[in-house]
């Protein structure tokens, strides 16, 4: 059985995303189910504290945690993305002979190798390390 969720973006990124469906003829259920459905296998097996603890009357102890989120999930998540747009950028420099194409698309792979350093440099995923190396040939 489906059913819909809504839930708000920011303007921007509902722009970028909508567009990147249209060009890839894809729907936002392709993309946002699979990652719902990761997020949910590595989050689900995690128990709150507040199911355990009851107070000696029987009544639910509210327990205050900071506001923190698991560093990981981020994370990956921004690996999930840096390597996808790699990719993409990559995968258009193969197949484009259009040379003014090619070199927006090189500014283009240039701006997002600056901008995923940091994630690299965090995570040291072998993965993104080998596309990095693609892209330094290729520019």
């Amino acid at each position: 059985m489906k059913v819909s969720k809504y839930f708000k973006l920011p303007e921007e990124l509902k722009r970028r995303f909508e567009y990147l469906l249209d060009c890839f003829h894809l729907s936002a259920t392709d993309i946002l189910t699979p990652m719902i459905q990761r997020w949910v296998e590595e989050n689900e097996k995690q128990i709150r504290l507040d199911s355990f603890v009851k107070a000696e009357n029987g009544t639910t102890i509210n327990i205050i945690q900071p506001e923190t989120v698991h560093i990981a999930v981020f994370q990956k998540a921004e690996l999930v993305v840096a390597r996808e747009e790699l990719q993409r950028l990559l995968g258009i420099l193969e197949r484009t002979e259009d040379s003014q194409f090619k070199h927006e698309t090189k500014v283009q792979l240039a701006q997002a190798l600056k901008k995923f350093e940091p994630i690299y440099h965090q995570t040291r995923d072998p993965e993104l390390e080998a596309l990095i190396r693609q892209v330094e040939e290729t520019l």
